[in-house]
């Protein structure tokens, strides 16, 4: 499945290639294809700790969501999960990882726009507030 759909001939990555690349990767490690070779190269693309680990993080989340979609199935299909969670071209249908940002920046608000309407209808913590 991974190789049909994004082949092995690679020489170099964006992060965002090799986020889709290691999710994908994931999700064939879940439905029992596991390719630990092209992850090592996908990790092997990014000398940097912390993008290893973005791509870490797209890779358990692929195999996360393809274990979770073969639990609910009564007869898992391998081909099914494949391509419930990732299409033709090998995009991811959902984003791989919540999108690459750790999780304490995910909680706080940095990746929310800017709040609008009166300063009143902000959500001001009470000791703020008269």
């Amino acid at each position: 499945m991974y190789d049909r759909t994004f082949g092995t001939e690679w020489d170099d990555l964006s992060r965002e290639e090799a986020i889709e690349r290691a999710f994908a990767l994931g999700v064939a490690a879940g439905v029992d294809s596991p390719r630990p070779q092209e992850l090592d190269r996908v990790l092997e693309a990014f000398p940097g700790a912390y993008d290893q680990s973005i791509v870490e993080l797209a890779y358990d989340e692929g195999r996360t969501k393809a274990l979770e979609a073969r639990a609910e199935r009564d007869d898992p299909d391998d081909e099914a999960v494949w391509a419930s969670l990732v299409d033709g071209v090998g995009a991811p249908r959902e984003v791989p990882v919540p999108a690459a940002l750790p999780g304490a920046i995910r909680e706080l608000t940095l990746t929310d726009g800017p709040r609008e309407g009166p300063p009143s209808s902000l959500d001001l913590p009470s000791m703020l507030r008269k």
